[in-house]
């Protein structure tokens, strides 16, 4: 893998293309899943592939072949890092990795664990306990490390929040380095050294790394000072996997440094290294072919997650960090039980809160923040089942677990509302709090919940009243039966890999007119049809839309919102069109065929 270093330069002048436009046209018409389309680009003059770059602020020199990772040395505290974890190297210092249980956090403390190792570190890992723990340092941690005569805690994913955890352990004699990614507080921790693109005074040229992508970095560092170019193109692939896993698994944007660390990170996972990940793969059945962010996110990742969630996160670490094979297949089993129970919880919660928002949507009184807590909600998934809430009902939602005199809650927000700014407003009710605009947690005493509660929605009514809170689908532009083609696949294959910021290309195309429509799959949920479309037929497949054969029937035009793919069958490649919605389309002057 190439590694040569970028300049501090973010972009040559005019190299970026312009943002996408804001006057983005919002349809009427009512979709079959009830979603407003907005079509973000109506230019008649641009191609196809440049609307679809535009709409992504992507320019042609990102989404090239060419893999260049920025100089890590750029990032504030880089240097004085790396100077003094080869202090602690050389003086046979234990040196703690702290980590956190998601997968960002777990692929952080694998990354600096496997680089650490190649430089012969005495180091070990230190991950909390969601349930027993909660989130981030805590002195009892620091009480440990004191007690084993540790002098070097390397945070990752975690630790910029911990203000007064970090000026405990220095009372203590122990230095702290912070890697980390969330929000930067007003004050940031008096720590050693902070690893944090978004601290002020920072050059390094890419902000939206994720945890992940800071340890990355660190790990890029710490090979290059001591391995120099050859070292780094030598040790750097198994890292980037990994790397990979936090960023998609933590919806980082994929531009810049994310896109460039995902997609070689894919490559890599497609034919990789490690024992933990080749184990993962085989349990999970990824089939031969590419391995995109697809298979990450809904295969790989809620797996590493499940620990987390609801059990030990050590065993989804010792899958990463492990080498024994026989042990690392005993690991993967006992995530693929605790994910298979983690979707049984998630199910549950969720269906037991949708009956309270369920009946308050039809009684018109559904509020603007949803807000519900129950003690048998595991502190595990509430974060899931807030997210399903956000989704389903376009609002943001803050989930509880009622723990005695406390609760612990995880937030989803949706994109008109930033989260992380609401809960912060109410800080002074809060025991703690952190997380990003998207996502966030809290912890709360509960006698401080009826007023939290009570100012939360009256913020959030404040802001949302008269927004439309129907969710949306993102359009790229409209094209025509002789833009669907076998090129045009091959130009959306030059965005991969997809992901936040750089959706899968999604078009609409009006008046196709359907016929020979049947429901298929093993329980009948999908829709199959054909779409005359100016004269060509093209099939149609639209996964999870069968109870929509009626609606599609009655209408003898169809406006589609779909992908553009290939199908391959049996060896015979065929355009195909991937529907997502469809709505009732102008009405054709007559038939061309039988609609089935």
């Amino acid at each position: 893998m190439e590694s040569q270093q970028k300049s501090a330069k973010r972009r040559k002048p005019g190299g970026r293309l312009k943002q996408p436009p804001t006057n983005v046209l919002k349809s009427t018409k009512m979709s079959v899943l009830g979603k407003k389309w907005i079509i973000k680009s109506r230019s008649a003059n641009a191609t196809i592939f440049d609307k679809l770059l535009e709409n992504r602020s992507l320019t042609s020199e990102e989404i090239s072949d060419e893999v260049a990772f920025h100089d890590p040395f750029l990032m504030k505290d880089m240097q004085k890092s790396v100077d003094r974890i080869m202090k602690a190297i050389a003086n046979e210092e234990r040196i703690i990795i702290f980590g956190d249980y998601d997968v960002d956090g777990l692929t952080s403390t694998a990354i600096l664990y496997h680089a650490l190792k190649k430089l012969n570190a005495k180091h070990s890992a230190r991950l909390p306990n969601r349930e027993k723990d909660g989130y981030g340092l805590s002195k009892q941690f620091i009480d440990e490390f004191n007690q084993l005569k540790v002098k070097l805690v390397i945070t990752v994913d975690t630790g910029i929040s911990c203000k007064k955890e970090i000026d405990y352990a220095n009372k203590k004699g122990i230095d702290i380095i912070v890697t980390d990614h969330h929000q930067v507080p007003e004050t940031p921790p008096k720590a050693y050294a902070i690893n944090h693109p978004k601290q002020k005074d920072c050059s390094y040229p890419y902000e939206e790394l994720t945890g992940a992508g800071v340890a990355f970095k660190l790990a890029h560092a710490l090979l290059l000072h001591n391995l120099g170019e050859d070292g780094v193109n030598e040790h750097l692939p198994p890292l980037v996997e990994l790397a990979a896993l936090g960023t998609i698994a933590d919806l980082g944007e994929l531009k810049d440094e994310n896109r460039m660390i995902v997609k070689e990170g894919l490559k890599n996972l497609f034919k990789t290294s490690s024992p933990g990940l080749k184990v993962l793969k085989s349990l999970v059945g990824v089939k031969e072919g590419e391995v995109t962010t697809t298979t990450v996110g809904f295969q790989l990742a809620p797996r590493i997650n499940a620990a987390g969630r609801i059990g030990d996160p050590y065993i989804a670490l010792k899958l990463l960090i492990g080498e024994d094979e026989q042990q690392l297949f005993s690991y993967g089993k006992e995530l693929e039980e605790l994910n298979k129970k983690r979707q049984e919880m998630t199910t549950t919660s969720f269906f037991e809160a949708i009956k309270k928002f369920d009946n308050y949507e039809k009684m018109g009184q559904l509020p603007y923040i949803l807000i519900d807590s129950h003690p048998d909600w595991h502190v595990g998934i509430i974060g899931l089942t807030a997210s399903r809430l956000a989704d389903r009902f376009g609002r943001p939602a803050i989930i509880f677990q009622d723990l005695d005199d406390t609760l612990v809650a995880s937030a989803r927000s949706i994109e008109a509302f930033n989260i992380i700014e609401a809960i912060a407003a109410h800080k002074d009710l809060l025991v703690t709090f952190g997380g990003h605009k998207e996502a966030a947690g809290l912890t709360i005493k509960k006698k401080n919940f009826k007023k939290f509660k009570a100012q939360i929605e009256s913020y959030a009514k404040k802001l949302l009243k008269n927004q439309d809170l129907r969710s949306s689908i993102e359009i790229d532009c409209e094209i025509q039966s002789d833009d669907i083609s076998e090129k045009l696949v091959d130009e959306i294959n030059k965005l991969k890999p997809f992901g936040i910021s750089n959706k899968r290309p999604l078009f609409i195309i009006k008046g196709a007119k359907p016929a020979f429509l049947e429901t298929v799959g093993r329980n009948k949920d999908h829709l199959k049809f054909e779409a005359e479309i100016e004269g060509k037929s093209i099939p149609v497949i639209g996964f999870r839309l069968g109870d929509h054969m009626g609606s599609a029937r009655k209408h003898r035009s169809l406006d589609l919102a779909c992908h553009v793919d290939i199908n391959e069958w049996n060896g015979k490649k065929k355009i195909q069109l991937e529907l997502v919605d469809f709505r009732e389309g102008k009405a054709p002057m007559s038939p061309t065929f039988d609609r089935g």
